[in-house]
């Protein structure tokens, strides 16, 4: 039987491996949507350990404390696990612990689904109003600030699109919180007469009651580690048909 994942892993490749303004690609991303919404926690795998400050498996830089439990010296406040990559979509899972957040970035011409497995989160987007993102610099840049979401794990998955709301801020609410993010094309593809595709850091500022985004360089409060996938191992050696 097709593990859940793997339904996923599968139809994120049909929908970002052609055009993003066929009718085909819009209703793939409906079907992408629906799969991702099967998710949760379990059907990851997700180690619940991973969630606490204090202590998870073996990993990089741990002491050892008794039996199979360790404990980071310097632990990061989120956790990336890689689920799958190749050339047209990116998929992993961010764990934040209690209080947490990834702070205000963009993700440039890129769509996203985010599916929340744990907890809840808060977030906040924000509309570029220069939708060229090659007009776009290291100055103070306007922006339109939509409404706040909390979206939790009996919510349906949110969609990031190219520009609207593509700038936002993901925080914990009342504990920590893990969610799956489906993106496409991954960071570092190449943008058509831009460059690479990255990811860039930004504070809101506000200048005559208009909302201003400022680009920053990376939050000193915010790194992540990584942590191996753990859930149903999937076959993506298929045949694609567009």
């Amino acid at each position: 039987m097709t593990s859940k994942i793997e339904c996923v892993i599968r139809q994120a490749i049909t929908t970002f491996s052609g055009s993003y303004t066929s009718k085909a690609f819009h209703d793939n991303l409906i079907k992408l949507k629906r799969n991702a919404n099967e998710l949760d926690a379990r059907s990851i795998g997700l180690d619940f350990r991973l969630l606490r400050w204090d202590t998870y498996e073996l990993n990089n830089n741990l002491d050892k404390l008794s039996g199979s439990t360790y404990i980071r010296r310097h632990q990061a406040p989120v956790t990336y696990i890689e689920v799958f990559e190749d050339e047209n979509v990116s998929i992993g899972v961010f764990v934040l612990r209690d209080g947490a957040k990834i702070p205000l970035h963009d993700h440039p011409y890129m769509y996203g689904v985010l599916k929340v497995i744990y907890g809840k989160v808060k977030i906040q987007s924000y509309t570029p109003v220069h939708k060229n993102y090659s007009q776009i610099n290291d100055c103070n840049i306007g922006a339109i600030k939509l409404a706040p979401i909390i979206v939790g794990e009996t919510d349906d998955p949110c969609v990031l699109c190219p520009v609207e709301g593509n700038i936002h801020q993901v925080d914990t609410i009342d504990g920590p919180a893990a969610f799956v993010d489906i993106l496409a094309p991954p960071y570092k593809t190449d943008i058509p007469e831009v460059g690479d595709r990255c990811c860039r850091y930004f504070k809101e500022v506000n200048i005559s009651k208009d909302t201003k985004l400022a680009i920053i360089s990376n939050p000193k409060d915010y790194w992540s580690d990584t942590a191996p996938y753990t859930g149903p191992q999937f076959n993506i050696n298929f045949e694609h048909k567009t």
